[in-house]
């Protein structure tokens, strides 16, 4: 019995592994990644390794249509064949890129796949690229096991899922959380306009840009859809011009979201498959150039408002008629005919009173009825001006806004204005920073105040070599050109003769006491509440918490810990902090000051690995917080200047976690080397264990085992003694009234 056993555990082993690694599964659970994990960027699928067998319906097969005779390659390649295939069902998470890793093999029948076909497959789970991080989820065709066609008469692709721009980018930011589940699904988008082509990638022919400026790439994996088809029997494809509406596009989302040289992410991609996958509309007129003369109006001045007005995209149509609309002091709009001169339309305003504020935008039309205004919406944001008598005036007179808009109503003109410098180029020097994740870069910046003006609007950033002289507490005239620099306001000094001190050693303007709600996060660019504030000095008096110690550019907190930058999941030096009776979060900008704080973004500095006494963590404490609010990449952030920014640094409890549930974190960093922490939560007294296992089922660690009070924990792992490869690790919990908690959660060490 012995001998035989000997030979049979063996085999048992073999038939363990076997079940372990082919299995029956759904593109669901291939696909599907936890949010603790999508949150810092992080994609790659749980079943990585293994081999899976699933059904679905096919969105696009190797060839055009094998069953018709049209043999032409559909998806772009000369060394494999793709196709895409997704869940009956429809359910999110369910599709799939499927690869035939060559062009010979013929057993599977992989090029015989037809459109809408339902079929099962099985291959090897693996990601492309083949990163740490994130990439395109797809299944390696086993030559050894061939495609299976369950209903061959079945030829419909399954109905798109409307989804928006939204769900993908936030302003060019990838949105892990709400795309990774339409990774390798049908999809339609309607209502965009067509950009350039990505600098990053030459197959990313055309940004698809919606109305808020968010945007995603058509990307060329169709042959119908290429400038540079691999199939001879395809002609070049000639994408639409920049500017042009697209009605709708259909298509396959694929993450293609690895690092460019720079540190930017490419985003999710849409790839349409048939040519009727696009439908182009008629493009309205454009309106560019618009200028105004005098650009700061008088009471004796008309003003004459020009505009560039076009329409000469794919199919070119003529220009209606352009049209100025303006109002006086928020009254009725007048409207006036735009005369051309080629291009070139213009309209004269007549003369207005002193102070009077003048508003207007521009609409043009087609000949086939497409209009287009600009500014594009005019319940947010108009031209205006206020009526003066000469071109000095307050900051607040450059700054103030009477709508969303957030512009200057003297943008692209001369002014002269006067304030006391806040802050110098030793208080916010030029910042460079390269890493793993690329390099970051933020301008210097002098910031004057006017003390004068209450209620906001006092503060305005100049720019240029020429302002490099001055020193924080002079009082100075400048005069310089009106412009705006990632959504901020700034004056810009030509020469040192356009910069004259008045006087030196002034007392600062007072903080404008407020709580991280005035300026919150969540504010757009433009919101009066928080422009206001834009380059003043503003202090959170009271205590404020870390609620995130890693703040991405868009919403969500991309780690519990203080971590360096890297290509998936980006650290941009900025925390978000909150008062404690409020709960809304505002952005703190650490890169930019001249101090020693920071939550980690430099590998070589104090970070999670390499802890350091001025390293900030989630639910640190501030007694105090102030600095000059600035404005960039569609975000207000405050930014300390000096240490002195800073009031005492408390370590404090956690305001919004309750350990009122069970819960288990992914481990964090993921992957990692050698050393990653596990984080969970047990309401009640209970019997706990936690364990590690590799993936033939063998325990290698056990971290926790005996009774803990209710709580949250954390528990350190250190796999030097372990070889790189996938982990899981489960926890196990009996409370004494005899419920039961059990969650199991994958780990890679990477050495």
């Amino acid at each position: 019995m012995k001998r035989l056993l000997i030979y049979l555990s063996p085999m048992v082993l073999v038939i363990a592994i076997g079940f372990l690694y082919l299995y029956p599964s759904t593109i669901m659970e291939v696909q599907t990644v936890p949010n603790d994990s999508l949150a810092i960027g992080h994609d790659r699928s749980l079943k990585i390794g293994d081999t899976v067998t699933v059904t679905g319906r096919v969105v696009a097969p190797p060839r055009v249509n094998p069953s018709g005779g049209d043999n032409r390659v559909l998806l772009r390649g000369t060394t494999s064949r793709t196709a895409y295939i997704q869940d009956t069902t429809g359910a999110l998470f369910g599709g799939i890129i499927v690869r035939q890793s060559d062009t010979n093999t013929t057993n599977t029948f992989f090029d015989l796949l037809d459109s809408g076909a339902k079929v099962t497959l099985t291959g090897r789970v693996s990601e492309f690229p083949d990163i740490i991080s994130s990439g395109a989820t797809q299944l390696g065709m086993d030559s050894n096991s061939p495609a299976v066609v369950v209903h061959p008469t079945i030829r419909k692709r399954p109905t798109p899922i409307n989804v928006n721009v939204s769900d993908f980018d936030s302003l060019g930011t990838v949105k892990f959380l709400t795309g990774e589940k339409y990774e390798g699904m049908y999809v339609q988008l309607t209502n965009l306009t067509i950009g350039p082509q990505s600098p990053l990638g030459a197959r990313n022919i055309r940004r698809l840009i919606d109305a808020n400026g968010n945007f995603i790439y058509l990307r060329d994996f169709s042959n119908f859809f290429s400038i540079a088809p691999n199939d001879p029997g395809f002609p070049n494809w000639s994408p639409p011009s920049i500017g042009a509406t697209v009605t709708s596009i259909r298509g396959v989302i694929i993450n293609s979201a690895y690092a460019d040289g720079n540190g930017a992410l490419y985003p999710y991609v849409i790839v349409p498959i048939y040519p009727n996958d696009l439908t182009l509309g008629n493009t309205p007129p454009f309106i560019s150039s618009v200028s105004r003369i005098p650009g700061v109006p008088k009471p004796s001045n008309t003003v004459q408002v020009n505009a560039v007005v076009s329409d000469t995209l794919d199919n070119p149509i003529a220009v209606d008629s352009c049209q100025l609309f303006y109002r006086i002091n928020r009254g009725a709009y007048t409207r006036l005919a735009m005369t051309p001169s080629g291009n070139i339309y213009s309209a004269t305003m007549p003369a207005q009173v002193l102070g009077t504020l003048v508003e207007y935008f521009i609409k043009a039309k087609d000949n086939q009825g497409a209009t287009r205004l600009n500014p594009s919406d005019t319940s947010r944001s108009t031209y205006f001006y206020y009526v003066r008598t000469n071109d000095t005036m307050t900051i607040k007179d450059i700054q103030y806004t009477p709508n969303n808009g957030g512009f200057s109503g003297y943008n692209g003109y001369d002014v002269t204005t006067e304030g006391i410098v806040t802050a110098d180029t030793s208080d916010i020097p030029a910042f460079s920073f390269t890493g793993p994740g690329g390099t970051q870069t933020s301008p210097r910046r002098v910031i004057i105040q006017d003390g004068n003006i209450a209620g906001g609007w006092s503060g305005i950033w100049i720019n240029g070599n020429a302002t490099d002289q001055l020193v924080k507490g002079q009082r100075v005239r400048v005069r310089g050109t009106v412009e705006e620099s990632n959504g901020m306001t700034r004056l810009s000094i030509a020469t040192s003769g356009d910069i004259q001190i008045l006087a030196s050693g002034q007392p600062l303007p007072a903080f404008e006491v407020m709580t991280p709600g005035v300026v919150a996060d969540n504010k757009i660019d433009g919101d009066t509440t928080a422009e206001k504030w834009e380059s003043v000095l503003i202090r959170f008096a009271n205590q404020v918490v870390i609620s995130c110690v890693n703040a991405p550019s868009q919403s969500g907190c991309t780690s519990v810990y203080p971590v360096p930058d890297t290509s998936f999941r980006r650290n941009f030096g900025e925390i978000l902090v909150t008062y404690s009776n409020e709960n809304i979060e505002a952005r703190i900008e650490l890169q930019d000051g001249n101090h020693n704080k920071t939550n980690g973004w430099d590998p070589a500095g104090p970070n999670y690995y390499n802890p350091g006494p001025n390293l900030l963590w989630k639910w640190d404490g501030i007694s105090t917080l102030q600095g000059v609010l600035y404005y960039a990449f569609g975000k207000y952030k405050m930014v300390p200047r000096t240490n002195a920014d800073f009031g005492t640094i408390i370590a404090v409890e956690p305001i919004s976690e309750v350990p009122s549930q069970f819960w288990l974190r992914q481990n964090y960093p993921n992957p990692f080397n050698p050393v990653t922490n596990i984080v969970y939560n047990i309401p009640v007294e209970a019997e706990v264990t936690l364990r590690i296992y590799n993936l033939l089922g063998q325990e290698v660690k056990t971290l926790v085992n005996g009774i803990q009070n209710g709580g949250k924990y954390e528990v350190m792992l250190d796999a030097s003694n372990l070889a790189s490869g996938m982990y899981v690790y489960v926890i196990e919990a009996n409370t004494f009234s005899g419920s039961n908690f059990r969650e199991v959660k994958k780990m890679v060490l990477v050495k």
